[in-house]
């Protein structure tokens, strides 16, 4: 299947075709075709091939796929992508410390899972970050409203824990 018919599949809004493309990318993919795949992640309304194509896109080692993802993050227009795409960074083994600034906004988001997505992407960051990352993170979270520490109070621990060396 050529590039072309695998941007169709994936554009078709047809849930058989979805699936075929995303069967074809699990095998050959490359950063073109997730690119695609990631400005539609928010459209797919079957969880399961969600989740399929969450775990595949996670899986991507490249990493000129971290300024994709973000990128994309930035630019979607909807919290359902936006979530995904929270999803996907949380879930991926690439470090994506270098935009904290860029995904601190998220956790300060109305949408709760939006907010929750981040928190989890921001908790998972702490052992990656530089001091002056750690300071920024933590100025940020703990400023938050009483009614919402419950999304950073994870990142508080996390930070407490790495700053003493007590990672268990």
């Amino acid at each position: 299947m050529n590039k072309a018919e695998l941007l169709n599949k994936i554009n078709s809004g047809d849930s058989q075709q979805l699936a075929e493309a995303i069967q074809e990318f699990q095998e050959n993919g490359d950063l073109d075709i997730a690119g695609a795949l990631l400005e539609h992640i928010g459209q797919i309304t079957d969880p399961r091939q969600q989740t399929i194509l969450s775990n595949l896109l996670a899986d991507i080692k490249d990493s000129k796929f971290r300024n994709l993802l973000v990128n994309n993050l930035q630019q979607a227009g909807d919290n359902a992508t936006r979530a995904a795409l929270l999803r996907i960074i949380w879930e991926s083994a690439l470090d994506y410390s270098g935009y904290l600034e860029t995904l601190l906004p998220f956790l300060e988001a109305e949408d709760f899972t939006v907010a929750f997505e981040a928190s989890t992407v921001l908790e998972n960051l702490v052992h990656h970050l530089s001091l002056e990352q750690q300071d920024l993170l933590y100025q940020t979270a703990s400023r938050f409203p009483e009614e919402k520490q419950y999304l950073v109070s994870n990142i508080l621990e996390a930070l407490e824990q790495f700053a003493t060396g007590d990672m268990g």
